[in-house]
């Protein structure tokens, strides 16, 4: 059997948090994302969703909008897929020119909607969306935002009560070290704490900072400095003395590249909505040495970066549940949710899998990614609509 692509919609959204989210880039009040409906010939539907961000890929509302517009939904429209093949093939040129012009955000959107839309068809259940086996519930992280000490104390120990073996912990201000100090003490020494400064120090604060972290037992930092150099990004994790994940740094397959030349960070954060979706997920897996469900062996046999998979605050439960279907595909250091039943005042959609507890718990025997629009909701929030043909 053989699918194609008639019909896109577009959606602008914006759904409000239940709280502020801190950190040292950026306070978050509100999801602004896109939204998208993609519907086969024979009336199956597939959705994606994009979380544009001007500092990881340079991109705005508006500009993955007119891309997907006047770039990746021409491309799209004339791809004819067979439900015995998986997208991967097909979509490999429209994700080399994505991941070329970093424009990696607006065609992860269209890129999962695809994969959604073609497993639905193929009646592929999203546990094994890309032929894995089924996968064990993982452990996911506790997310600790920047805050008051006093906030922070409250959100630890609510996150300890319910179970959280892993916290990772927003930094980049002048109480970084009391607040890791006040952490550790309300976690104990042993659960997992990494911190994340989304690149909010220079050369000589990271080198000194993750020094002095490293007497709590922090486990990793998270883009110490800027992304860009993918040398100093080294010179930070040999002389700091623990693992540096890149974030920031990672969005393209071309950055992917340099980090590995460099060996800058023994741990990569791959988020679906930053990356380019599916494809770029399993495009950075490649290239790390990881084997793919469909490669008999790895392909890199030396040094090989570990994983954590992550998540963009704001993400619906379409990114969310996406997450989810990649959970077999490589032994993830960490796992990171978005919570969008907790964070968002309305997730426009249902069918997220669930795992507030501590837990996540994988796709279930539903085909693609399981979800559907929340009847009203999504109208509710949207604030701009079009439809491509």
């Amino acid at each position: 059997m053989t699918l194609r692509f008639t019909r896109l919609e577009l959606r602008e959204v914006r759904i409000p948090f239940r709280f502020a989210f801190k950190h040292s880039l950026a306070v978050r009040r509100e999801a602004h994302n896109l939204i998208l409906t993609l519907a086969t010939d024979a009336g199956v539907i597939g959705y994606g969703e994009v979380i544009p961000r001007t500092y990881l890929t340079g991109e705005s509302v508006e500009t993955a909008w007119q891309d997907i517009r006047s770039h990746y939904w021409p491309t799209i429209r004339e791809l004819k897929l067979s439900t015995a093949a998986s997208p991967w093939e097909a979509l490999q040129p429209c994700f080399a020119w994505a991941t070329a012009h970093r424009k990696t955000a607006a065609y992860a959107g269209l890129d999962l909607a695809v994969w959604d839309a073609w497993a639905r068809t193929a009646k592929r259940p999203g546990y094994s969306l890309f032929g894995q086996r089924r996968p064990l519930p993982v452990s996911i992280t506790g997310p600790l935002g920047v805050g008051s000490l006093h906030r922070v104390w409250k959100l630890a120990s609510l996150m300890r009560f319910l179970g959280f073996s892993q916290f990772k912990l927003k930094v980049g201000n002048s109480s970084d070290l009391a607040t890791v100090r006040l952490v550790r003490q309300i976690i104990g020494r042993q659960r997992d704490l990494r911190v994340d400064a989304n690149g909010g120090w220079n050369v000589d604060q990271a080198i000194t900072r993750i020094q002095e972290f490293k007497r709590f037992g922090v486990s990793s930092v998270e883009q110490p400095i800027p992304a860009g150099d993918s040398q100093t990004l080294a010179l930070v994790q040999r002389e700091g003395g623990l693992p540096v994940m890149a974030d920031e740094s990672l969005c393209t397959l071309t950055d992917a590249k340099n980090l590995l030349e460099h060996q800058a960070a023994d741990i990569w954060n791959l988020r679906l909505a930053k990356i380019g979706g599916f494809t770029g997920l399993l495009a950075m897996l490649e290239v790390a040495g990881f084997p793919l469900p469909w490669t008999p062996k790895p392909l890199v046999t030396g040094y090989r970066p570990q994983m954590q998979l992550g998540t963009l605050v704001g993400e619906t439960s379409i990114l969310t549940a996406a997450a989810r279907a990649c959970l077999g595909l490589c032994p993830f250091r960490h796992v990171e949710f978005g919570f969008p039943r907790i964070l968002l005042q309305q997730d426009p959609f249902r069918g997220d899998p669930g795992g507030y507890l501590s837990v996540g718990n994988v796709l279930n025997n539903g085909f693609g990614l399981g979800v559907s629009p929340h009847p009203g909701r999504l109208d509710s929030v949207t604030r701009r609509q079009e439809v491509l043909t």
